[in-house]
């Protein structure tokens, strides 16, 4: 008897496994097909499933068996997945009635998402480092106090270019926080003007007006945003009064030394400058809660005004810190209105 041929149109199941061995008895928490893609999420790692027709979409060999990538190692247990993607996929078909709309929002949310995963994956290379680095440090201090020289310390690898990878996404990040107002309320929004982010705030200040949720939002936001730009042209186009410096792990009196620190002069754009050298690692860490919590503040805001303007029996609301659950920390949900009927 022949053995029977394999039909991958047929339906079929799949095992998610970790390539990395990383041990992971958890099972699938989430699915969901964006861009034409399934996305799968754990709670530590997201994996994007390949049935055949994507790995030969040409059908040139039947015999093409399905399979699934790794995409990140971090998954619903991480605020960066849980408060973009996994919490906006339950919040957005909840609001927005118009179907291509409604793709179009959560297409964006997963690309933004991805942006922001970019950003906590620079600040973390660092981070591990700091930590993987730290007791070595002290060893080589301890050894050596007693004697006329201590050995030079280690430092944290490719430093520059995180930084640099950090500033390059956050900013990109920032662009597509404020393309919110592009797909949803149809903001000029293209090329070089993209990053003119002065701009879109009196865009929205003539279009809603100053004491719209939206516009008290961005005004509360202008500097930060403003810093946070500025800093990723500081450290791709130095000059004066534009600068980042950065400083590895370094040896400090006392036989002591310190973790990565930066210090910075913004003073062509008017922002000042920080004449002392601050932890870097707690700093970038900083930066990256602030943009996601930008994203997620105006993309909340968009939406709630947008269930205003529909008199929706529904609301947005955010829970209280004692309702997050650590496995998925998502700080929003949909629910009825007070009094509604």
């Amino acid at each position: 008897m022949e053995p029977e041929k394999f039909n991958r149109s047929a339906a079929f199941s799949m095992e998610i496994r970790d390539p990395d061995g990383v041990s992971d008895d958890t099972g699938i928490a989430e699915m969901l097909t964006i861009d034409e893609q399934l996305l799968i999420f754990k709670s530590s790692a997201i994996f994007r499933g390949l049935p055949a027709e994507t790995i030969d979409p040409k059908r040139q060999d039947l015999e093409t068996r399905h399979s699934h990538e790794k995409l990140y190692s971090v998954g619903l247990s991480n605020s960066c997945v849980a408060r973009m993607i996994i919490q906006f996929k339950e919040i957005i078909p909840l609001v927005i009635q118009k179907v291509a709309l409604k793709d179009q929002l959560l297409c964006h949310v997963w690309r933004a998402n991805k942006i922001l995963l970019e950003c906590e994956a620079a600040q973390y290379a660092i981070y591990r480092q700091v930590i993987d680095l730290g007791p070595k440090c002290d060893a080589i201090i301890e050894s050596n106090k007693a004697k006329a020289t201590i050995p030079a310390l280690p430092k944290v690898e490719d430093l520059d270019k995180n930084v640099e990878h950090f500033l390059n996404n956050g900013k990109q990040f920032l662009v597509a926080t404020f393309e919110i107002l592009d797909i949803m309320h149809q903001m000029p929004f293209s090329g070089w003007t993209n990053t003119h982010f002065d701009e879109h705030r009196k865009w929205a200040s003539n279009k809603f007006g100053s004491e719209d949720p939206i516009c008290r939002l961005l005004e509360q936001s202008k500097d930060w945003i403003a810093h946070v730009a500025a800093l990723r042209n500081a450290i791709q186009h130095s000059e004066l009064g534009q600068r980042v410096e950065l400083e590895n792990i370094t040896l400090k009196p006392g036989n002591k030394f310190s973790a990565p620190a930066w210090k910075y002069d913004l003073t062509k754009k008017g922002l000042g400058r920080q004449d002392e050298f601050t932890d870097l690692v707690m700093d970038l860490n900083g930066l990256l809660g602030g943009l996601l919590t930008l994203f997620e503040d105006l993309l909340i805001v968009c939406l709630k005004r947008d269930l205003d303007n529909s008199r929706s029996f529904l609301d947005i609301y955010r829970k209280h810190e004692e309702e997050v659950d650590r496995k998925c920390p998502t700080l929003y949900f949909v629910q009825k209105r007070s009094g509604a009927k």
